[in-house]
């Protein structure tokens, strides 16, 4: 058991070597980087696997289910990283146009049958187009903004359009958003020494909150993660509340650091989506680990252990979807890119689900 700790604590500072590889290696040789990416995704899978088995173990349910959807994801990426060629760009939609719209491309001319195609598919419509091979045109929106690429199969008039932008691009960006976030995680998660300063300074700031709100009783911490109710009679039938890795909320903020410095954005919005971002959850956080608390300790629905459960496991559980969803919103008005880049890679993998769905239908 001491040897699978041991190794399972070791896989994911050698996923961030292979991360960091990759991205070093991405202009020089662009197949090896992959495929040190792939690995380094292929071995935060086995992470996950062995963290889930854990949490089984323990009753730990929801966390285990949020650890499995982590390995598809990391699984998933590994695939994509080996099976993505370097040519291949990002599938938005196939249309049947008329047989005039190879002539009204060659003109640098988009008809509006094949804008309107652009508006059902909510993208911005190009404005212009020009050849740039056989049987492909480069369309440009309004301003640049955005390019495409428009393939037409010759026989049936059906155009694919393609956003001018690799797949490789979309999973390397991914995949530094990854190396970032787990580069600030791990330490935490896998060395004590670290893990504990973060756990003692969240519980302490908790503690200085609660006695702070003026409640019925006072807390007090008991180094590095035990909070107390000064009430004698409450702990000679109940335990403290225990501060663990997962309160101090750097799971979300590690997410959101590696989100907003990993897309390709200037610095400034990227501090600035940090700012709205991290901070907050980090205040909100302890708002939260203080709500617990007091319900625990002071009963707020029924018997202590019942109310740490609605507090903790329905409550606050629900409060922190609600608040994440409103800083992510907040993070995607500051970071557009961070939102295309979502969007783009959900079309990678709706694209990639179509294929092996095809395949496996042979």
């Amino acid at each position: 058991m001491c040897l699978q700790s041991t190794f399972k604590s070791i896989l994911p500072f050698i996923a961030i070597a292979l991360f960091l590889l990759a991205l070093m290696l991405r202009k020089r040789s662009e197949t090896l980087s992959c495929f040190s990416a792939a690995s380094g995704w292929l071995l935060f899978a086995g992470y996950c696997c062995l963290d889930a088995e854990g949490l089984f173990v323990t009753g730990e349910y929801f966390d285990a289910s949020m650890t499995l959807v982590f390995l598809i994801f990391a699984v998933t990426l590994a695939i994509l990283m080996l099976t993505t060629k370097r040519e291949d760009i990002l599938p938005l939609f196939s249309a049947f146009t008329g047989a005039d719209t190879r002539a009204d491309l060659d003109r640098g001319v988009i008809s509006e049958e094949l804008k309107s195609e652009f508006r059902a598919n909510r993208l911005p419509a190009p404005g212009s187009a020009r050849r740039i091979r056989e049987h492909e045109w480069l369309l440009a929106a309004a301003g640049g903004s955005v390019e495409y690429i428009a393939k037409l199969r010759i026989g049936n008039g059906e155009v694919t359009i393609y956003k001018n932008r690799r797949i490789r691009d979309i999973l390397f960006t991914v995949t530094k958003i990854a190396f970032i976030t787990a580069v600030l995680y791990f330490p935490f998660a896998e060395i004590p020494s670290i893990g504990d300063a973060l756990i003692f300074l969240t519980a302490k700031l908790t503690t200085l909150m609660i006695n702070q709100f003026g409640f019925d009783y006072s807390v007090y911490l008991v180094p590095p993660s035990y909070i107390y109710t000064t009430n004698s009679a409450f702990h000679a039938l109940y335990k403290p509340v225990k501060i663990i890795l997962a309160c101090t909320a750097i799971q979300s903020m590690v997410l959101f650091t590696g989100l907003a410095f990993g897309v390709d954005a200037p610095l400034k919005r990227a501090l600035k989506a940090f700012m709205v971002s991290v901070p907050v959850i980090y205040g909100l956080n302890l708002i939260r680990n203080v709500f617990v608390c007091e319900a625990y300790f002071g009963e707020m629905f029924g018997a202590p252990a019942h109310s740490f459960y609605v507090a903790h496991g329905v409550i606050a559980r629900i409060g922190v979807f609600i608040s994440l969803v409103i800083i992510a919103y907040a993070v995607f008005v500051i970071l557009p890119e961070a939102l295309e880049l979502v969007e783009d890679f959900l079309r990678v993998i709706t694209c990639s689900s179509r294929r092996l769905r095809l395949y496996l239908s042979r």
